[in-house]
C-alpha cells in the first residue's frame, strides 16, 4: 500500500525526485551541452558571492539575512538547483530569491537562455 507524502518542513534536507522540474531552481532548455553550461554558471557565481568549497556545487554564506544557500547542478535535468535555509521562512525565501537572481544574472552574462516552466 503506498504511503502519502510527508509534509516537508525541512526543505533543505528533504529532496523529492518526483516532479523535480517544478522545484526551486533556474532551468535551461534541453541542450546536449547542459552539463558544461551548469559548470560555467557555478564557476562564474564564485566571483559574485562569498562561498566555500563544496564538491560540484557552490555554498553561499550570507549574514544579511543570515543563512546558507547551496547552488548545484541538477544531476538529471538541465538546470541549476537553488536550496536556501535561513533563520526564518522569510529569510529562507529572500535567500532563495536572491540566489536565483544571481544565477539568472550569470546565465544572461554567459548567454545561456532560461527555459520557462509551468509551476
Amino acid at each position: 500500500m503506498p504511503k502519502p507524502r510527508r509534509e516537508k518542513q525541512n526543505h533543505l534536507i528533504y529532496a523529492d525526485v518526483v516532479d523535480s522540474k517544478s522545484k526551486a531552481g533556474v532551468w535551461m532548455g534541453e541542450r546536449a551541452s547542459f552539463r558544461d553550461k551548469q559548470a560555467r554558471i557555478l564557476e562564474a557565481l564564485k566571483d559574485r558571492t562569498d562561498w566555500v568549497s563544496l564538491e560540484g556545487a557552490v555554498m553561499v554564506i550570507s549574514t544579511e539575512p543570515a543563512g546558507l544557500t547551496v547552488i548545484a547542478p541538477n544531476p538529471t535535468l538541465p538546470g541549476v538547483i537553488v536550496l536556501s535555509d535561513g533563520g526564518s521562512p522569510a529569510a529562507s525565501a529572500r535567500l532563495q530569491a536572491d540566489a536565483e537572481e544571481q544565477v539568472r544574472a550569470v546565465m544572461a552574462k554567459l548567454g545561456i537562455a532560461e527555459e520557462e516552466t509551468a509551476a
